[in-house]
């Protein structure tokens, strides 16, 4: 691990052409834990962790989150010496890299987003209505993202209230995260999370869904961009198959 630009904590793996992972919601590299072992095989791996999250630092805290994030990436890529890359991203990393397209289209060649972060639209007052709600109580907000509350809300979120031992791992994970770097995170959602996906035509893209995701469910009208895949919003871990048999053969396309 090290650390790029004085600003993102991130390890390499594998080879062939680089591919940068980034993850979502405060779960950083745990999130690859059963893809890299078959992306590696293809790939350079950069995963990165997220400003402020895991060993990475804090953007300053005037600074919009979603430009620190995509401002450090650029620097990465730069201080890596790509020219380019191919992209992937799991949940809210999905924004993220979302806008790092729109800003540095040249720097990506192909996107891939796993559960992509479009709340569905039962969900939108309620998002709206939590981002207000912490504005105004913000201690409200960290007693949510705290304790029972948190655990709570990652078995209700990730694992649709099942119990599942990779639950305990993402609690123990996200909990270790400062709350006002979480709440910077969920900000992102509650500013774009709603918005449908723009992407330029020029970027081949794909779009993983997942079937059972409480979250993120999948469109009604398919695209053929996208792609649906058994599970729930923990299915970079608990379909690992499945997604890299999918991202594999888009991904090494030219």
């Amino acid at each position: 691990m090290d650390i790029i630009a004085n600003m993102l904590n991130y390890k390499i793996d594998g080879h062939g052409p680089p591919l940068l992972l980034v993850h979502g919601f405060g779960i950083s590299f745990e999130i690859w834990t059963d893809l890299a072992p078959r992306l590696r095989e293809h790939f350079t791996l950069v995963t990165i962790e997220l400003p402020g999250i895991g060993l990475s630092p804090e953007p300053p805290p005037d600074a919009p989150y979603l430009g620190a994030c995509t401002d450090a990436l650029e620097a990465a890529r730069i201080a890596l010496g790509y020219s380019s890359w191919r992209v992937l991203a799991y949940s809210t990393g999905t924004r993220v890299l979302e806008r790092y397209a729109q800003l540095f289209p040249q720097a990506v060649e192909r996107v891939a987003f796993i559960c992509p972060l479009q709340v569905a639209p039962q969900h939108r007052v309620n998002l709206r209505f939590a981002g207000a709600l912490d504005a105004r109580f913000p201690r409200f907000g960290d007693w949510m993202l705290s304790g029972a509350r948190l655990r709570f809300l990652v078995r209700l979120l990730a694992f649709n209230l099942k119990h599942h031992p990779l639950a305990l791992d993402w609690y123990r994970f996200i909990s270790m995260q400062s709350i006002a770097m979480l709440k910077r995170m969920l900000h992102v959602v509650f500013g774009i999370g709603v918005d449908p996906f723009a992407l330029s035509d020029n970027i081949p893209a794909l779009f993983l869904w997942a079937a059972q995701d409480w979250i993120v469910p999948a469109p009604r009208k398919i695209t053929a961009h996208d792609r649906i895949v058994r599970g729930n919003h923990s299915a970079p871990q608990t379909g690992a198959q499945e997604i890299g048999d999918l991202l594999i053969p888009f991904l090494l396309r030219k």
